[in-house]
């Protein structure tokens, strides 16, 4: 029986070599774009909603107002009261419009209206007993 020369098997190892190590780079290149262009992504939204905010006009005994000063539209708006309980309001709010919760002040004493810029960064605006917003 004869085998197969030294020579074809270490040719032959070597372009099973350069094979494997070719589909491992393309691999690896497709990883790094996707990840490069994720934080590509986020860099962009903390960008724009640098200093971004929600304006609490009037925190009443039933119903919170207020608006969004920035050129960026907010999504996912809640309300959280002093006491944990939360109130979704309106799923978007475009720049400079203004918009209204209703809830249940009872016995508390602060409220905050959260929301998100380009869907990853929270932005909020807060009203407490001590500010000129409250009951107004």
């Amino acid at each position: 029986m004869k085998g197969i020369s030294p020579l074809i098997a270490t040719v032959l190892l070597i372009a099973l070599t350069i094979g494997i190590a070719g589909i491992v780079s393309i691999f690896a290149s497709s990883l790094t774009t996707s990840a490069t262009g994720v934080a590509s992504n986020q860099s962009t939204a903390v960008t724009k909603c640098a200093g971004a905010w929600i304006n609490v006009y009037s925190a009443q005994s039933s119903v919170v107002v207020f608006s969004n000063p920035n050129p960026q539209t907010l999504t996912g708006l809640t309300l959280v009261a002093a006491d944990g309980k939360t109130v979704s309001g309106s799923s978007s709010l475009a720049p400079g419009a203004t918009s209204t919760i209703s809830w249940t002040q009872g016995t508390n004493t602060s409220v905050k209206v959260t929301g998100l810029c380009q869907t990853l960064v929270t932005v909020e605006g807060k009203c407490s007993v001590t500010d000129q917003c409250w009951g107004t």
